[in-house]
């Protein structure tokens, strides 16, 4: 069973890799092509496609700095 703690600071690295970029003034697609690059570091089995659906969704889902989840 995988680490909950590490998948969720895993998650985060990814998100913020992709808010990083944007806030860096990079174009939303720029910072979504790199997220799919960091997340694929992670998880080199997944398949691109995956990769960028798995970005996509948590990209929209995770909290921005300030936010809470609930």
């Amino acid at each position: 069973m995988p680490d909950l703690t590490t998948h969720g600071a895993d998650l985060r690295a990814i998100a913020d890799t992709y808010r990083d970029r944007r806030d860096a003034g990079s174009l939303d697609h720029t910072a979504f092509f790199a997220a799919i690059i960091s997340y694929r570091q992670r998880h080199p089995d997944v398949a691109r496609s995956e990769a960028a659906l798995i970005i996509s969704q948590l990209v929209d889902e995770y909290p921005h700095d300030g936010e809470t989840c609930h």
